[in-house]
């Protein structure tokens, strides 16, 4: 009896502190428009820099934050194993999913929460391609593409490890060079909403947050998708409450929390694209999921977490999801589109 009540007591609180995270995170994630395919795309086509400024303060913000705290021994540094083959291919994979479905794994989230049809679609095909590369015939895809390992003195690789420097020599760096650039940056919003900045701030520092709540229920890690989609499958294909973690719940918040945001602001409202398009979204869900599988994780877990740590892992990851998403812009838009933009980042 006294197992049991434990048992429910720490459920109560993964389910509270996932919830509450969640919940904050989809309210700034709806507020801001922050989407990463959305981020990388207007890099090359619409050469709007906005959404990336948000996203850099938000690394920012976790380089110092997260990394202070864990000097501290608050929790420890949950660095992705360097399988470079996984995270080159499976991120590239990953992107050219975000570009065809029109979203990224927390965009389509948030955008559920609005009452868009296609995103839900998207999420669907996304539970699909990575339940195959986790749990089906595309399992041995992924265990070939995770064969090669790379670590740097039996520790996973991460660029402080490769340069052989203290890692705050990095985060002075970054912050100094990134901050300058920022401080330099034009205000404003994207698509009404809030400013890059304001969006960057609330984001990080949620993100920084996450961990040492996250680690009260035992997980060290921070914000992520992935495995929080995975886990929620899992439970609803087993029914084995164990299957379930903190991000289990954060994820559920994320929905809800970017729900109140489209309602308490007159922008929700159920919307379903024609019949090709939500082809186009599931099709490109079900690569986010294959490629999120054989990378070990998405623009969440690898793009927004795993970065400021220096994870080599996170970070090929990151530019092969950025590469993954121009590649998708070239088919989607043509070629004219694509070079248009290529002209107008080299000028600027």
């Amino acid at each position: 009896m006294d197992t049991e009540g434990a048992s429910g007591t720490a459920m109560i609180r993964m389910m509270s502190l996932g919830l509450i995270v969640g919940v904050a995170f989809g309210y700034a994630l709806q507020r801001g428009r922050f989407c990463m395919n959305s981020t990388f795309r207007d890099i090359l086509l619409v050469r709007d820099l906005t959404l990336l400024r948000a996203y850099l303060l938000a690394l920012l913000i976790q380089m110092v934050g997260v990394r202070s705290m864990a000097a501290f021994g608050l929790f420890g540094l949950g660095i992705t194993p360097f399988f470079w083959m996984a995270t080159l291919f499976g991120g590239f994979v990953f992107g050219l999913g975000m570009a065809f479905s029109g979203g990224c794994a927390s965009g389509s989230t948030y955008r559920s929460g609005e009452g868009m049809v296609g995103s839900i679609i998207a999420l669907l095909g996304f539970v699909f391609g990575m339940t195959m590369t986790n749990d089906g015939v595309l399992e041995p895809v992924q265990a070939a593409f995770r064969r090669w390992v790379i670590e740097i003195n039996g520790q996973p690789a991460t660029l402080d490890r490769l340069l052989g420097v203290n890692p705050w020599i990095l985060v002075a760096a970054f912050v100094t060079a990134g901050g300058w650039w920022l401080l330099k940056s034009p205000s404003g919003g994207y698509q009404r909403g809030w400013s890059w900045a304001r969006s960057g701030i609330t984001i990080g520092l949620i993100a920084t947050v996450a961990w040492p709540i996250s680690t009260l229920t035992g997980r060290e890690y921070g914000l992520s998708i992935t495995e929080p989609i995975r886990t929620i499958s899992g439970y609803l294909f087993t029914g084995e409450v164990e299957r379930l973690s903190w991000g289990s719940f954060m994820w559920v918040g994320l929905i809800a929390g970017a729900h109140v945001a489209a309602r308490s602001h007159g922008e929700f409202s159920w919307r379903a694209p024609g019949a090709q398009r939500l082809l186009q979204a599931l099709g490109g869900g079900v690569l986010m999921g294959i490629g999120a599988g054989i990378a070990g994780g998405c623009n969440i877990g690898h793009g927004l977490t795993g970065v400021p740590l220096f994870g080599l892992s996170s970070v090929t990851a990151t530019l092969s999801i950025m590469l993954g998403v121009w590649t998708g812009v070239y088919f989607l838009f043509g070629s004219e589109a694509f070079e248009r933009g290529m002209r107008s980042a080299q000028r600027a």
